[in-house]
């Protein structure tokens, strides 16, 4: 009998991805061409059953984060200047939300989705949900710094300022100047000294949107210290910042309206936490409830037995919807196996 040698093919991990990386967008320092798609999807392997979905570029080795103004310390939003309640609320909320995520049937079909079905030359894959990113992008205050790997989509978050509370975007027009950083995260990658953390698509849109990575800070450290960073300052003309929003319609085609940020605004805008969410952060912490529930009490944050959920009261939306989802996507993936 013949023996069998024949070799099943993998997906690549981020580090053999790395390689890959160069200053082109379609065509590398190996001779590998990429679809010119803009929208597609590459996979990465994380582990014996997942898989990352990152975005186009398939081998641009930059990241892109834009800001309005520089400021000479650049770190993520839960480790900004703010008060222990602050904090403790902002924490607590995030915990409210992202139990509530667990539960929406979006996040459990796609926990249980195999994604590369139709290759049957590579190992099948199921999707790593990004809770933390998730919630990032939802606006609540994480250990995450975010990046895009679109310089048009940090274009727009550098030409156009945020109102948190009317929860708009506005073109800048007094000629002030905006900073454009870009990262080198092949080189992040390769040496090991950041913790680079690929997003790409997730079950809720704004990720996939925005085209989305970030870099996880675990110590109290300065993005503008990093090494494999450059920044440019640009005026920020009344054109060129009016150009941008109307590119991306005032921020709707990266921030599109979803049951999900719906929940996310009630959360942050509530004066209430349940007790489910101090238990969990009682055990994660090794805080006391008793010290946690009197910070928020100090701080007129009521305790509630109740609990965020989702309620989708059009199924037949909801099926057609999520059809339209894994219709796309299937367009949209595109592996590169590895032998």
């Amino acid at each position: 009998m013949m023996e069998n040698n024949y070799i099943k093919k993998d997906i690549q991990t981020l580090d053999q991805y790395s390689i890959m990386l160069c200053d082109d967008t379609l065509i590398n320092h190996f001779g590998c061409h990429s679809t010119p798609r803009k929208d597609a999807l590459f996979p990465l392997k994380v582990n014996d059953s997942e898989c990352l979905l990152l975005p186009a570029p398939e081998f641009s080795a930059l990241l892109y984060r834009g800001q309005n103004e520089y400021f000479e310390v650049c770190k993520p939003t839960l480790s900004r200047k703010m008060t222990a309640p602050e904090k403790l609320k902002a924490i607590l909320q995030k915990i409210e939300f992202l139990s509530a995520l667990k539960t929406h049937p979006l996040t459990k079909i796609f926990q249980t989705k195999y994604f590369l079905e139709i290759y049957p030359d590579i190992p099948n894959y199921k999707l790593k949900i990004d809770y933390e990113a998730i919630a990032q992008h939802y606006e609540f205050k994480t250990n995450h710094l975010d990046f895009s790997r679109d310089k048009e989509v940090a274009m727009f978050f550098m030409t156009c300022s945020y109102d948190p509370k009317n929860k708009k975007f506005t073109p800048i027009s007094d000629d002030s100047k905006g900073v454009m950083y870009s990262y080198d995260f092949k080189l992040g990658i390769l040496q090991n000294i950041h913790s680079i953390n690929p997003i790409g698509f997730q079950p809720f849109s704004r990720p996939d949107k925005q085209k989305a990575f970030s870099i996880v800070f675990n110590k109290n450290i300065n993005f503008n210290n990093f090494d494999f960073v450059k920044k440019e300052e640009i005026q920020l003309t009344k054109g060129l910042c009016e150009k941008y929003y109307d590119m991306f319609d005032g921020g709707a085609k990266l921030f599109p309206k979803d049951e999900i940020s719906e929940l996310s605004y009630e959360i942050q805008n509530s004066n209430y936490i349940s007790k489910d969410a101090i238990e969990f952060y009682s055990q994660a912490s090794q805080t006391t409830k008793k010290v946690i529930v009197k910070l928020l009490q100090q701080n007129s944050i009521s305790i509630t037995d109740n609990k965020y959920s989702f309620n989708i009261s059009d199924m037949e939306k909801f099926n057609q919807n999520l059809q339209n989802i894994i219709n796309d996507l299937e367009a949209r993936i595109s592996p590169r196996g590895i032998a």
